[in-house]
């Protein structure tokens, strides 16, 4: 039940229909107690600054930020974290002593989701896209250790990311033969698209990890099918959720309750 009281949070993005933050977090806040609301507001981008104006003037508690808004909100905020400045985007926006904050949880749940794969110092990464969440793939594994490589449509960008990963402890790429790891970090899959041919249908010892979180691409069909082992995005959605909620409310969410969200859906 609402009150007076109630504090606001919730999602932009473009569009964010297919969005499974609104479930997980609503399951957080009513676990924890907290009275509050978490709604998902679909905003163009040519409406994004008029949309963030509205929000912070109505009293938003906090915010998370998808595609394609990520780098519009890092200069919309008050300060960035050191975080948010490393990856160049933001996800997350919080209020402290009065500033309106730009964060990024992404890579530090995309870090734990690699952590759990058992990725470590000088495994081959390869990257397929150039945006915020390649970056935040790029700081992960870079903190891991990882040879980090990354294919997009623009090599000036591509190489960006190298740079990036290695900024944050990875490794410039110098082996041959097939990456460990495959990070999708574009949106194609979400309709069915295939990625290029040799990213296809990853086999037995390497790992297919899409960063969207609909497990039925066929990226991480074939993987499946090829003995490769296939991750969707569901982890790094639970992972930099649960520190988006520390940032508005100052403490985590019950363990597990965003994850048992999912499987209720």
């Amino acid at each position: 039940m609402t009150t007076a009281q109630t504090r606001l949070t919730g999602l932009v993005g473009f569009p964010v229909a297919h969005s499974l933050s609104p479930v997980i977090h609503s399951a957080a806040i009513e676990a924890a107690g907290v009275d509050a609301v978490y709604l998902a507001f679909s905003v163009p981008p040519d409406r994004i600054e008029l949309a963030l104006e509205g929000l912070v003037a109505i009293g938003m508690w906090g915010l998370n930020v998808t595609i394609p808004h990520k780098g519009v909100v890092l200069s919309f905020a008050d300060a960035q974290t050191e975080e948010a400045r490393g990856v160049g985007a933001a996800n997350t926006l919080f209020w402290d002593n009065g500033q309106l904050w730009a964060d990024n949880t992404d890579a530090i749940g995309l870090q734990t989701v690699l952590t759990q794969l058992r990725v470590q110092a000088e495994d081959w990464v390869e990257i397929i896209g150039a945006g915020g969440a390649a970056r935040a793939a790029a700081v992960a594994a870079g903190r891991l250790g990882a040879m980090v490589t990354c294919v997009a449509r623009r090599p000036d960008r591509a190489k960006a990311i190298m740079q990036l990963a290695c900024l944050f402890g990875g490794q410039p790429p110098t082996k041959h033969g097939k990456p460990r790891v495959v990070i999708n970090a574009t949106p194609l899959g979400r309709n069915g698209e295939s990625l290029d041919a040799e990213y296809m249908g990853l086999g037995p010892g390497r790992i297919a990890l899409d960063l969207n979180y609909e497990g039925n691409s066929p990226f991480l069909i074939t993987a499946r099918d090829s003995g490769g082992k296939a991750v969707d995005g569901t982890g790094m959605l639970v992972a930099q959720a649960e520190a988006a909620f520390e940032r508005w409310f100052t403490h985590q969410p019950p363990p597990g309750v965003m994850q048992r969200a999912l499987g209720r859906k």
